[in-house]
């Protein structure tokens, strides 16, 4: 095999990594040595390729920087390695020096990112314009280089790599790059020159320009079905149903597939609920997503010592239950808050013990290393230097540095052991025997192509930028072909609908045949108990109670318990008893004065006890035979006193006309802080439809009442309904 760059050009699922290890075989069948370059969650994937078939000599995986810094090594030109965090922190030092104070750590991060862009693709500051958004990027890189000093940061590997003699040693006899969609320039560049002594073959989805393929592959075969499922829920049970079906032996009419064969790919957020099952229906379920150190229990505690509004979860992480438990069960946050709850609650010994533990010192470094071993972090220089890069891109505020960078820190895979969940990123790259998509639908899975914030597109078209790749390249077709095809079996599961409607799905696909129930609680009687529904025959407490029964008589029945305060105007509950401090309010008393001949006679939420049923009235005022009515409103609201929104006004007017010591009735609207509205004046006892309509309705409210059912009944009221959907619950 001859010394030279073999590019491999083919879509996905064409045989490319079949191919490359058929090369790598032959070299090691040699006794040779063959490096396998590749993403870094490859590394598993590609030792059991090549170990399904036996013991293999020879075959070394890395990364693209861990090949870098094994030419550099070779050399001894490896310098101080600025790590990622570093990179921010110096970008942060860098953007305090030039624009002030108040730089937070996203700015920071969108800098470096850019920052990286660019020398990935070898541009110097020089490259960038003198004005904009481009213009500061250029001051700010200018800035980083000359302060970052002889660190390296992850690109000038990259960098120093492809300038210094290539002395690898053990010397390889085959390089193999696979699993990237493209390689930048300067990757490109060192394939070449590293091609001069070794064969190099490259497998791309995507040739850069210039580069012609040695060898292009089609497309094979891929088995695929799609299945429509009603909605979320009954997708993540079927799928779990068939992946129990796939694992169980042949003996117990299962597939016999070993886990290691089988693979789930599911957007990142689907996957935490997709692990509550797995003790559900016994299924090793490997959690496939970067591990992130806010997940592990120490780091938990750190980041809980310094949330800037804490909680009452980050109190019980830190061990002081009391008060966390009564935090957490209020829904309380921020340190105002906690305060007033522990001093409400006699706690405040142990919140004064909190605001102890999270005050810093004089000396920030001590403080931390004390706060550490209080809280039992075994690995504390870990924590500490990433404080002190905190310090040094803000020595002001460093916690919230320290917590920025603790919040990104990721974390090594642990081997992997059963059938991985892997989010879309991470399972490109790696197939499997079968695979299982879910959530096929429109927009679920996607690249995120958007224009950079410093070089738009038509920046990326002049001058040296022309280098940098396009932002807007339309390649989510690209993506989706590779996702869907990630297994020599795919299965695309998709719901039909979800709680925002219904959704599009990227391919139309059957209902899949029902499986047998698979988890514990599926193979329980289907006949779950119901408690029975509430009955009573006690009369409700006023009419308005009664309206309410045509809408849900189980809400109505609720609200005979004082679950929750009576409803009434926000404003007027409080004129009955203080009515003087009203009138002293520089706001509202001017108002009560301008219309006291209104109010000052008036009897608020009169109860007025009549058989069958009672009347409670906002408000009702005399004057020798003339009788005023008023419907009292929050601040702002709208008469509402149509018969089939209110019934208590219309009733009672209907009522007092038939009086003979009453000559007429006023009904009023009032809003609270707005003036009387005279809605309707009735002096004959020929009485308007309203009133006739809302008789009719009571009779119709009251025979049903009688019957004592109070069966829940959903519609649109559900939504301005506060007991929480208790009547769900009642259900279980």
């Amino acid at each position: 095999m001859k010394p030279g760059l073999y590019p491999l050009l083919g879509p996905p699922a064409s045989g490319k990594t079949t191919l490359a290890r058929e090369w790598a075989l032959e070299v090691l069948k040699r006794r040779g040595r063959v490096y396998w370059v590749g993403l870094p969650h490859q590394r598993a994937y590609v030792y059991r390729l090549f170990g399904g078939e036996g013991a293999v000599l020879g075959l070394e995986f890395m990364s693209f920087q861990a090949l870098y810094y094994r030419v550099l090594a070779e050399v001894g030109r490896l310098g101080p390695l600025l790590p990622g965090a570093g990179r921010v922190a110096l970008v942060g030092e860098v953007l305090r020096d030039l624009y002030g104070e108040g730089v937070a750590p996203g700015e920071a991060r969108l800098f470096a990112r850019a920052i990286a862009e660019l020398k990935r693709y070898g541009l110097s500051p020089f490259a960038l314009p003198k004005e904009g958004e481009a213009g500061r990027l250029r001051r700010v890189y200018f800035a980083y280089e000359r302060l970052k000093e002889k660190a390296l940061d992850y690109d000038d590997f990259r960098h120093r790599a492809g300038r210094v003699p290539l002395r690898l040693f053990p010397r390889p006899d085959l390089v193999v790059v696979d699993g990237f969609r493209e390689v930048g320039p300067l990757d490109l560049r060192f394939l070449k020159r590293l091609a001069r002594e070794v064969p190099v073959l490259l497998t791309l989805e995507l040739l850069p320009e210039g580069l012609e393929p040695w060898q292009t592959l089609s497309q094979r075969p891929v088995k695929k079905e799609v299945w429509a499922l009603a909605n979320p829920v009954e997708e993540a049970r079927h799928l779990l149903r068939a992946l129990k079906r796939a694992l169980a032996s042949r003996d117990l009419g299962g597939e016999g597939l070993d886990p290691f064969e089988v693979m789930v790919v599911a957007p990142e957020d689907r996957i935490p609920g997709l692990l509550l099952f797995q003790d559900e229906y016994g299924l090793p379920l490997y959690d496939g997503r970067e591990g992130a150190l806010a997940d592990t229990e120490e780091g938990e505690r750190v980041l809980a010592l310094l949330n800037p509004m804490p909680t009452g979860r980050d109190l019980l992480a830190l061990g002081f239950s009391a008060l966390g438990r009564r935090a957490l069960r209020l829904g309380l946050a921020g340190e105002e808050a906690l305060a007033l709850l522990a001093e409400r609650e006699g706690l405040l010994q142990e919140w004064q013990a909190f605001l102890a533990l999270r005050t810093p010192g004089p000396n920030l470094l001590a403080w931390a290393e004390e706060v550490l071993e209080r809280l039992g972090v075994a690995a504390k220089e870990f924590f500490l230097s990433r404080l002190r890069l905190a310090l040094r891109a803000d020595g002001g505020n460093p916690l919230a540095w320290w917590r920025s960078f603790l919040l990104d820190e990721a974390l090594p895979k642990e081997p992997l052991r059963g059938v991985a969940l892997l989010p879309p990123l991470r399972a490109m790259g790696v197939r499997a025997r079968r695979v299982y998509v879910l959530d096929w639908v429109a927009g679920r899975y996607t690249l995120g192509e958007g224009e950079d914030y410093f070089l738009l597109e038509e920046l990326r078209e002049r001058g040296l930028l022309r280098r940098l790749p396009r932002r807007l390249r339309g390649l989510d077709p690209l993506f989706l072909q590779a996702l869907s095809t990630r297994g020599d079996e795919v299965y695309l599961l998709y719901p039909e609908a979800g709680p925002s409607g219904a959704y599009e799905p990227l391919e139309k696909g059957m209902r899949p045949e029902p499986l047998p129930p698979s988890g514990r609680l599926e193979a329980l009687p289907e006949e779950s108990f119901t408690p029975p529904l509430p009955t009573s025959h006690a009369p409700p407490a006023h009419l308005e109670v009664l309206r309410r029964h045509g809408e849900c008589p189980f809400r109505t029945y609720l609200e005979r318990f004082p679950l929750r305060l009576e409803d009434g105007a926000l404003g007027w509950h409080l004129l009955p008893e203080e009515r003087e401090r009203l009138l002293r309010d520089p706001e509202v008393g001017p108002w009560l004065e301008a219309y006291r001949e209104h109010w000052q006679t008036m009897q608020f939420w009169r109860l007025w006890e009549r058989k069958p049923l009672n009347l409670r009235l906002d408000g009702v005022r005399r004057e020798g035979d003339i009788i005023h009515l008023y419907r009292l409103l929050p601040q702002g609201g709208e008469p509402d006193l149509g018969p089939r929104k209110r019934w208590t006004e219309w009733y009672a007017l209907g009522v007092l006309v038939e009086r003979r010591d009453i000559h007429e009735v006023h009904l009023w609207t009032w809003p609270w802080m707005g003036r009387p509205t005279l809605y309707r004046r009735q002096r004959s006892a020929q009485l308007p439809k309203a009133v006739e309509e809302v008789r009719r309705q009571v009779e119709e409210a009251y025979s049903l009442w009688q019957q004592g059912a109070f069966r829940p009944t959903p519609g649109n009221h559900c939504y301005a309904c506060g007991l929480a959907d208790i009547c769900r619950k009642e259900e279980v």
